[in-house]
């Protein structure tokens, strides 16, 4: 095997997956022209990362800031109201190698909050930041003499992983029509791909994010009561992100990744600020054939030999799946009205149960309204489920993915439970792994040469059961190409029976 074909051998690897905690701890004052806490109904924690780096010894630098909203209802129960609090964080993790290409996933992992007095609420809970960082790195093969006799395998496997990612502040203005907005109870924002296109070693990328928020809006005819109503807007994203070496060949898979997202209201009008921290990226592979040599050996002289296993994987497959879960949450009264539906995948994982890829987590749904005797009211719940969204894996199958919740919808029951359907979209890719051995090291060791029988120009010898033509070379000195000169193997390149065997 010549030299050349021995490089060119590509491995991704994981450098690191895990999720960090950032706690938090925050006073929410209630200002003087807002009613006094009577009873609260929930708070929630929003975490965005404002900024990361990672240094050249893979050293991960994480700042963020965590946002909390304290929802509660007046004295007399029928006006909701919310409160803010903010704190930032910064996090550093050890990668153990520098890379570009990470991900991240945050989310909230707990909140509670309780009324402290009439004018302050305090929030506590904790954030959950997912980290998983990759590298593709070149494997460096042995430089071999063309005095050895080398076992080769060819091996279909995905080549250098083609990466590229671009920063985007999106800052958009959302004219929701009502004549004032008092505060933002609630919010999300899911990003979708609707398209990729390579042109001359570019990735042209285009998309959308959709921004939904619950937010309060005053009641003209009093100056104090505030109700609450919906919005949701399409934000759309374009990014062209600079990818060298990428071509038709290549498997693309493109993502839009929330990195956080701050909703900004203006009490004078129906205006709503809105600032978007998003990263665009590409990841690219493309089928390669390689050459490994397993084992090796000198006809002329002994040889030491070891071996290592690498790991090489198939070029991704894309996965793209929806679903709908269901759960159903009971209100003690009677619910005359429901403002908003929300839901949320925590704690998502997935694994291989006999070729199917199953998804399991936790569905947590909360709905905000008002009952008939015009109390408002925040329902929470959640129940964990299992759903298959794939169908063809194995154990040697690795999944990266991320979920959202692109839309929910809820039916007020007679029993006054709500039904909430909430519709999940999973994205990511799909590859298979599998390990080969390879050489890591070949000595020939020249004061060692090998006794031969010069008084032979053929041995016979006999094999029972097929032999690989390979074992047999090695077991009597001489070469594959030389064995099989004299010797016609089957289908499987083996041989058995009447064995002749030249001397070189």
């Amino acid at each position: 095997m010549e030299k050349e074909e021995m490089q060119g051998i590509y491995s991704g690897q994981t450098l690191y997956d895990a999720a960090i905690e950032q706690s938090a701890e925050l006073d929410c004052i209630v200002p003087d022209y807002c009613p006094e806490v009577f009873r609260t109904l929930s708070g929630s924690l929003s975490p965005r990362i404002l900024s990361y780096a990672v240094s050249s010894d893979g050293k991960l630098t994480i700042d963020g800031e965590i946002i909390a909203r304290a929802v509660y209802a007046n004295e007399e129960g029928g006006q909701i109201c919310c409160v803010l609090g903010r704190t930032t964080f910064s996090k550093t993790v050890s990668l153990g190698a520098y890379t570009e290409d990470v991900r991240f996933y945050v989310c909230e992992d707990y909140c509670s909050c309780r009324a402290v007095s009439p004018r302050r609420i305090d929030v506590r809970g904790a954030v959950s930041i997912g980290i998983k960082a990759f590298n593709c790195t070149e494997i460096k093969q042995p430089e071999l003499s063309d005095k050895l006799e080398l076992k080769t395998e060819e091996i279909s496997c995905a080549g250098k992983t083609l990466f590229s990612s671009k920063k985007l502040v999106i800052r958009e203005e959302i004219d929701t029509g009502a004549s004032g907005i008092s505060f933002i109870i609630d919010s999300a924002a899911v990003p979708k791909v609707s398209d990729l296109r390579i042109v001359a070693d570019k990735a042209v990328l285009k998309g959308a994010i959709c921004v939904d928020a619950l937010y309060g809006v005053a009641v003209p005819e009093s100056s104090s009561s505030v109700t609450a109503e919906k919005m949701t807007a399409e934000i759309p994203v374009s990014a062209i992100l600079d990818v060298s070496g990428i071509s038709d060949e290549y498997t693309a898979i493109p993502s839009i990744n929330v990195l956080g997202c701050e909703l900004i209201p203006r009490p004078d009008s129906g205006v709503m600020s809105c600032e978007i921290n998003a990263e665009c990226t590409i990841r690219a592979a493309c089928e390669s054939k390689i050459k490994t040599a397993s084992d090796a050996y000198s006809t002329n002289f002994e040889t030491e030999i070891s071996t290592a296993k690498i790991k090489l994987g198939t070029v991704p497959k894309p996965l793209s799946q929806s679903f709908q879960l269901k759960l159903t949450a009971k209100h003690d009264e009677e619910i005359a009205a429901v403002w908003d539906c929300r839901a949320e995948i925590k704690n998502a994982a997935a694994r291989n149960v006999n070729g199917e890829l199953i998804l399991s987590g936790l569905l947590r749904c909360k709905a905000y309204g008002k009952s008939s005797s015009g109390a408002v009211f925040c329902i929470e719940k959640q129940e964990p489920f299992e759903r298959s969204v794939l169908s063809g894996t194995t154990d040697n199958s690795s999944v990266y993915f991320c979920t959202n919740v692109s839309n929910t919808n809820f039916a007020i029951m007679p029993d006054n439970t709500l039904e909430i359907t909430a519709t999940c979209d999973v994205s990511g890719d799909v590859r298979e792994i599998m390990y080969v051995d390879t050489l890591s090291s070949v000595k020939i060791l020249e004061d060692k040469p090998k006794q031969k029988d010069s008084e032979f120009a053929l041995k016979i010898c006999y094999a029972d059961e097929p032999k690989d033509c390979w074992e047999i070379a090695k077991e009597y000195n001489t070469t594959v190409s030389a064995l099989l000169a004299e010797n016609t193997p089957n289908e499987e390149n083996k041989l058995d029976g009447m064995i002749v065997v030249p001397t070189v």
